[in-house]
C-alpha cells in the first residue's frame, strides 16, 4: 500500500457526490477510477467534484478490479448488487466502504462477514450517524458513563421519500430488497442497534404502503432489549424531512430534533428541574469515508463494521418476518 491511497467508486449516482465532498488534500486518499454503466451519471459526477477529472472511466467493475492497482473501493450501487461487488473486492485483496445497507438478507450479511475476516481487509458501512457529532455525543450519554443505559426510545424517521424515489431503482424492490424501511429506515435501526450495543430479543411490526408501490413505506416496529424497549417509526410518504429521538435513561431524558433544517439536542435531569444544550461536549464530527481510510491505516476501528451490517439485516428480516406473520419474532434466546 502506498503512502497515498488509491481508491475508486463502484456507482456514480447522487451519494457518490456525498462521498467526493470527503476527500481532501489532508485525507491522504485519491479516487483514481470510475465505474458506472450510465456515462452521463460519471459526467454529472465529475461536473460536480472536478478533483475528479483525472479518474479513469469504466462501465464494467470487473474490468476496473482487474486493470486498476487500488486499495479499497466504495460500492455506491443499488442494494441487490452489494453483496457480488463487495465479495469481488474482498477477492482481490481489497478494502470496502458499502452503502448502506450492506446487503438486503442475512444469508449474504454472513457470506460478507465470513469473507472480510478471512481477507483481514476493512469492510465499512456508510452509516453516517456514527461519525456526526451530535449522534456520538447521544451514544456517550445513552450510556452508564452518561445518564445510564436506556430504558425507553423512540426513534421516528419522516422522509418524502415516494417522491424521491419514484422513477429510481429504490421503487424497485428487485433492485432495492424493500421499501422505507429497508432504505433510509435503515440508518434507524442501526442507529437503536448501535446505542443499546447489540440485538434485541424480539422484535414486532406492522407495516404498510399504498396503491402503486411494491414495498413498505410505513413501519412501526416495537424492539424489546434487556431492560429496555425502543419505537422506531418510520413514514416514507411524509410531506418534510423530520427525524425525533429521545432516549430515556434513570439519569433523565435526551431529546434530539431535525425538523425544517434545523438540528437540535436537549438534555433533561431525571427530576425535570433543569433543561440543556451540551456546550463544548459534542466531539468532533467526521465522515464514512473519513473514517474508512483512517481504519485501512489502523487509526481506528470502522464506525460501522460487517458484523454491525450483519446485525443490522436481522433484525429487519425479522421485522419483515414480523408483519407477514402478525406475531413477534425472537431474535436471542
Amino acid at each position: 500500500m502506498s503512502d497515498r491511497l488509491r481508491l475508486a467508486f463502484i456507482g456514480c449516482g447522487g451519494i457518490a457526490g456525498f462521498h467526493a465532498k470527503s476527500l481532501t488534500g489532508e485525507l491522504g486518499a485519491e479516487v483514481v477510477a470510475l465505474c458506472d454503466p450510465n456515462r452521463e451519471a460519471v459526467a454529472r459526477l465529475k461536473a460536480a467534484a472536478p478533483h475528479l477529472g483525472g479518474a479513469k472511466e469504466y462501465s464494467d467493475y470487473i474490468e476496473m478490479l482487474d486493470r486498476e492497482n487500488l486499495d479499497g473501493v466504495l460500492v455506491l450501487t443499488p442494494h441487490a448488487y452489494h453483496t457480488g461487488q463487495i465479495l469481488e473486492a474482498l477477492k482481490r485483496g481489497l478494502h470496502v466502504l458499502v452503502e448502506k445497507p450492506m446487503v438486503i438478507s442475512v444469508e449474504e450479511a454472513r457470506e460478507v462477514v465470513k469473507a472480510a475476516e478471512e481477507s483481514g481487509r476493512v469492510v465499512a458501512v456508510g452509516y453516517q450517524r456514527r461519525t456526526d457529532g451530535l449522534f456520538r455525543y447521544i451514544k456517550q450519554m445513552a450510556s452508564p458513563r452518561g445518564l445510564g443505559r436506556p430504558v425507553y426510545i423512540e426513534h421516528q424517521l419522516s422522509q418524502d421519500w415516494t417522491r424521491l424515489s419514484r422513477g429510481t431503482w429504490r421503487a424497485d424492490p428487485r433492485l432495492a430488497g424493500g421499501g422505507f424501511l429497508m432504505d433510509s429506515g435503515s440508518h434507524i435501526v442501526d442507529m437503536v442497534l448501535w446505542i443499546m450495543g447489540g440485538l434485541p430479543r424480539a422484535v414486532y411490526a406492522a407495516l404498510s404502503s399504498k396503491e402503486g408501490w411494491g414495498a413498505e413505506l410505513v413501519a412501526a416496529i416495537t424492539a424489546w432489549f434487556d431492560g429496555c424497549v425502543a419505537s422506531i417509526s418510520l413514514m416514507g410518504d411524509a410531506p418534510l424531512w423530520s427525524e425525533r429521538l429521545r432516549i430515556y435513561c434513570p439519569g433523565g431524558l435526551l431529546s434530539y430534533l431535525d425538523e425544517l433544517g434545523s438540528r437540535n439536542v436537549w438534555v433533561m435531569d431525571s427530576e425535570a428541574q433543569s433543561v440543556r444544550r451540551p456546550m463544548g461536549e459534542v466531539p468532533p464530527s467526521s465522515s464514512p469515508l473519513t473514517n474508512f481510510v483512517r481504519a485501512i491505516r489502523g487509526l481506528e476501528k470502522p464506525a460501522a463494521s460487517a458484523e454491525d451490517g450483519l446485525k443490522v439485516a436481522a433484525f429487519k428480516e425479522a421485522c419483515y418476518r414480523s408483519a407477514a406473520s402478525g406475531a413477534p419474532v425472537k431474535l436471542l434466546s
